[in-house]
């Protein structure tokens, strides 16, 4: 029997102590726990905020909703009511500076009071604790959950200070109703921030996340009245000041009339295709910081509504320390951010009032043009010295699913029509052609194999137009033509340093229709591309937030063109005169003070731009329909071009959120060019019997050459009328781009000679169909032009097809010395033809030789007919 007694009490022994060591290793390694790391607590402190999006004169845009479609908006600690902390602290955690996480007095005061009555009548989870279920949620509630809470709750404590604790938590505590965090609070119930908030206001919103459907104000106020004025009296009221009935109730009255004021907020829904792109282009890394951006006239000081700190770009200057908040300010020191949460505020440079009555403005002009079968369109508006964007409409109406309106017509692929020549001109500008030069506006040929041939947009042709008029008023034969000339690789070249990130293989593919904006380019990069010239030629990045912070494809400004090259296509764009030939003396084109403008049109009418630049500002409008069907059978230019000059006018006379009002200025005038007299059908320096003459920028050297050679009879002038320049013999040869210097300058104009004692026009003989097409004044000069056979072209192919028989191959030969021409086809007998040599040839299948002989001269073309 003492056997058995003493081999219990060894084994009762044992046992004890593998249950103190059990319990000594679950102590030590609690205890050990408490220093690994804490990945989810990390993550925690990771999460997005419900981002409030400000405008640049701090009127709230929006306030994001996260992809639960909860709102979670921070608002640091310094910045929180003293009241709001004081009450909350009280409700949950009255000792919440004074324990390490866990309050074991108020631990054995629960369980005394559950115990005593029978039930769950009080809890002990202090705010530590809450906010560690948070973390890491528990499944169920059960005695290993809450150990594993207060063991988190160590770890929480042991990792942070007790103020960023406290943030933390306030800034995450549930609401119900798809709400977290008191400043999300505060505006859900009350459509007030937090800041506004009176001290029974907050004893309301204390007792919410204790039952949310029980005590919600906006559907119990009396319920939430009768919990928060306990709350109030144990938080502002002495115990003794608490025995008066009467006293109970005044109170209760006070809190029943806090709680009356709770009000549902309409969350604001402004810019959402600008934010969505915002979003996406933040998420992706795509921001970039530029500290030493020029301020423009419009300024940009940066409010403060919630004081939250900075923790991004984007956001507003940083105040007192967060310590939740420091592993996000690395952020803006990155020249390019990564991929990360947003942050807390954004402010834009955009201003909400001049984007919603751009909104207006695109509505009206949609609303009034029925007829034109055109359902949406987008509109961007920047600052010129700045880049800063100021209003981005992508649509006429996001919530217009028919016509696709959640789609952004800002960054959507269109073609830019002619909304793109200004870019090629300056092009030409900057390799030596000048405003004066003559372009051929004829029937032309472009290509061999696969022949190109242009038309305007009102099938007219105008015969020889001066590069200014040209541009002006948007004639397409004269700007393919010019690219034909200047070459497809370096109109690309220009276009990817101007931004066009989105051109790609498709401009070389596009060949030729390049000059016409064949291409598919986003209205976003048009207007930044466009901005260049009011801006001298350099294009910068187009800032989206007050602080710098750009989410543009590229970050530093760049000279893309001179500012002389840039100056004088603003003196062309707004020069109403030159433009009378394509868009008449009357146009919306005009404001009351300079401005250029720039329309374009898709090849099909699919959609309708316009770009309008002042000094200060730079438009752009799309019109179209996101399903690509045409809107119109005629141009409408004029749709957009009017919304953008109403624009351009209410963005100088109106002043902006900030306050401050832009005046308009004139545009500079290039420094290297003066104004010379110059004939206005030749562009040649005017000569006694020019009677039609117009002021004209010619180069400064070129002037003084000028006035040498008026003497001299030297001409750099081809028979087209364009003026030769260099490395090119017959075509480019004088101007010298490095030195800003002319070799040979163009002599007094010769196509306008004194006969008979009158004055006769004395075309060159390349526009002799032209002039044979309608009787003109004036005759067709003798050829200067080596023998060229225009068509068919050599190593062309033509198809043959029985529904068009009796058509057949077109000949059209230039140059020459004689009159007539001998051609030689296939052996054949020759055939002779008079100026102006054009002809027809028989549509017989295989591979045919021509040969043309005029005089001394002859020439030979193969080509096939299949």
């Amino acid at each position: 029997m003492k056997i058995r007694q003493s081999n219990t009490l060894r084994l009762s022994k044992k046992r004890l102590l593998y249950g103190v060591g059990a319990l000594l290793a679950l102590c030590i390694g609690g205890w050990l726990s408490l220093f690994l790391p804490f990945p989810e607590l990390d993550a925690f402190m990771q999460r997005d905020w419900s981002t409030r999006v400000y405008d640049r004169g701090g009127n709230l845009i929006q306030i994001l909703a996260l992809e639960d479609g909860i709102r979670r908006e921070f608002t640091a600690y310094e910045s929180m009511p003293p009241d709001a902390v004081r009450i909350f602290l009280a409700a949950e955690d009255k000792d919440f500076f004074s324990h390490r996480g866990i309050d074991v007095a108020a631990i054995a005061r629960a369980a005394y009071q559950n115990i005593s009555s029978g039930k769950r009548v009080s809890g002990a989870s202090t705010v530590t604790m809450q906010l560690a279920r948070l973390v890491v949620p528990a499944k169920k509630r059960t005695l290993f959950a809450k150990l594993r809470e207060a063991r988190n709750a160590l770890r929480i404590e042991r990792r942070l200070s007790k103020q960023a604790i406290l943030e933390l938590y306030l800034n995450s505590l549930p609401f119900g109703f798809q709400t977290e965090g008191l400043t999300s609070a505060a505006r859900n119930f009350f459509a007030l921030p937090l800041s506004e908030l009176t001290a029974e206001q907050l004893c309301c919103l204390a007792v919410i996340p204790r039952r949310p459907a029980g005590y919600n104000p906006l559907e119990h106020p009396e319920a939430c009245a009768e919990k928060a004025a306990a709350l109030y009296r144990a938080v502002f009221m002495q115990e003794s000041e608490g025995q008066d009935g009467q006293q109970d109730t005044l109170l209760t009255d006070r809190l029943l009339q806090a709680a009356r004021t709770a009000r549902r907020f309409e969350y604001p829904f402004g810019m959402p295709h600008y934010i969505e792109y915002l979003v996406r282009r933040y998420k992706a890394g795509d921001f970039h910081r530029q500290p030493e951006a020029p301020q423009g006239a419009q300024g940009g000081t940066q409010p403060h509504p919630e004081g939250s700190p900075e923790i991004a770009q984007g956001s507003s200057p940083p105040q007192k320390n967060s310590q939740t908040q420091m592993s996000r300010q690395s952020v803006s020191a990155s020249p390019k951010a990564a991929p990360q949460a947003l942050p807390p505020d954004w402010y834009l440079t955009a201003d909400s009032a001049l984007s919603a009555q751009a909104e207006l403005l695109l509505r009206a002009q949609l609303k009034n043009n029925p007829q034109a079968r055109v359902h949406n369109g987008a509109i961007l508006v920047i600052e010129n010295a700045t880049g800063n964007i100021l209003a981005w409409i992508g649509s006429n109406s996001y919530f217009d699913d028919e016509n696709n309106g959640k789609i952004d017509g800002v960054t959507a692929l269109n073609q830019s029509g002619s909304s793109s020549k200004p870019f090629l001109y300056a092009l030409a500008l900057e390799q030596g052609w000048k405003p004066s030069d003559v372009l051929p506006d004829i029937p032309i040929r472009f290509g061999k194999e696969e022949a190109y041939i242009p038309r305007n947009f009102n099938n007219r042709f105008n015969g020889p137009v001066r590069l200014r008029v040209a541009l002006a008023s948007s004639l397409n034969i004269p700007a393919v033509y010019l690219l034909n000339e200047l070459g497809i690789e370096t109109y690309l070249h220009t276009l990817e340093e101007l931004g066009f990130q989105s051109i790609g293989t498709d401009g070389a593919e596009a060949k030729l229709s390049l000059a016409l904006g064949s291409v598919p380019v986003p209205l976003y990069q048009l207007v930044r591309a466009f901005s260049v010239f009011p801006r001298d030629g350099v294009i910068l990045p187009l800032r989206s937030f007050t602080d710098g912070s750009t989410a543009d494809g590229f970050s530093a400004p760049r000279q893309v063109f001179s500012a002389d090259t840039a100056r004088l296509i603003c003196s062309i764009l707004s020069d109403s005169a030159a433009r009378a030939k394509g868009f008449g003396f009357s146009s919306p084109l005009n404001t009351p003070f300079p401005s250029i403008f720039k329309t374009g049109t898709a090849n099909q009418f699919q959609s309708l731009i316009a770009l309008a630049s002042s000094s200060a500002f730079t438009v752009g409008i799309w019109m179209g329909n996101f399903a690509g069907n045409t809107v119109i059978g005629k141009t409408g230019s004029s749709a957009p071009a009017s919304i953008a000059r109403n624009l351009l006018i209410r963005l100088h006379s109106q002043p902006f959120a900030d306050g401050l009002t832009v005046p308009a200025k004139n545009f500079a005038e290039p420094e290297h060019w003066h104004r010379e007299p110059v004939c206005a059908l030749s562009g040649m320096p005017a000569g006694p019997a020019c009677h039609n003459t117009v002021q004209e920028y010619l180069p400064s050297a070129f002037t003084a050459l000028s006035e040498h050679n008026r003497y001299n009879g030297q001409s750099g002038y081809n028979s087209f009328g364009t003026s030769n320049r260099l490395n090119a013999p017959n075509r480019h040869g004088t101007y010298k781009r490095e030195t800003g210097e002319y070799d040979q300058a163009g002599g007094e104009c010769s196509w306008h000679q004194i006969q008979n004692g009158r004055s006769v026009t004395v075309y060159p003989e390349e526009y002799r169909r032209w002039f044979a097409n309608i009787t003109r004044h004036g005759t067709i000069g003798q050829p200067s032009n080596a023998l060229t056979v225009i068509r068919p072209a050599d190593g062309s192919r033509f198809v043959s097809n029985a529904r068009y028989q009796g058509i057949g191959v077109p000949i059209e030969i230039t140059g020459g010395t004689e009159d007539t021409v001998h051609i030689s086809y296939d052996g054949r007998a020759p055939i002779t033809l008079n100026r102006p040599f054009s002809g027809s040839l028989p549509l017989e299948k295989g591979e045919h030789r021509l040969i043309v002989r005029c005089g001394d001269e002859e020439v030979s073309v193969v080509f096939t007919v299949e």
